[in-house]
């Protein structure tokens, strides 16, 4: 597993720096607790206004003809996550975590969320999980509609894989 980090208009250095530097670590504890990981790019962003736009674009380079301001982020349920302090997503590499860092706090919110998102990077990426996320962007970004049973039984897991996430945050203790 590989996380490769890179910043965006970076407001709250020692937060992203703290994320940065714990990020191995919180890395392995997911990987103890759940199993492996894909390759994983973090962003620390800073630009609060940008969240969207950067999964938006990731996910937009996954399918042809797509222009990322297309869709409407806010009404998705995977993108109901941790009080805008992070989203991940399938990326073409592996998986996309993106950490709001003007959102948080203190450390305990760099820490939680880093876990909280590393576990959605687990879910994520198994290879039949990237597949049904990679239909379920194509019916939310209006290429192939899902059947209705078929988007509800998704929707259900994606709430199931939040609830798990929010689970495994005691994880972030040991950093």
């Amino acid at each position: 597993m590989h996380i490769s980090t890179e910043c965006s208009l970076l407001r709250g250095g020692r937060y992203s720096k703290y994320a940065r530097a714990i990020a191995p670590d919180a890395a392995q504890l997911v990987r103890d607790r759940f199993g492996s990981l894909p390759a994983v790019h973090l962003v620390l962003n800073g630009d609060t206004s940008q969240l969207n736009r950067l999964v938006n674009t990731a996910e937009a380079k996954l399918l042809s003809g797509i222009n990322p301001t297309q869709v409407n982020a806010v009404s998705r349920p995977d993108r109901h996550s941790r009080r805008a302090f992070g989203q991940t997503s399938i990326d073409r590499d592996g998986v996309l975590i993106v950490l709001q860092i003007p959102n948080m706090c203190s450390e305990i919110d760099v820490r939680e969320t880093l876990v909280h998102e590393l576990v959605h990077a687990h879910q994520l990426g198994v290879p039949s999980a990237r597949k049904l996320h990679l239909k379920y962007l194509k019916h939310v970004w209006a290429q192939e509609p899902m059947k209705p049973n078929t988007l509800t039984a998704y929707e259900l897991l994606i709430q199931e894989r939040e609830t798990e996430a929010y689970r495994a945050e005691d994880l972030a203790a040991q950093l």
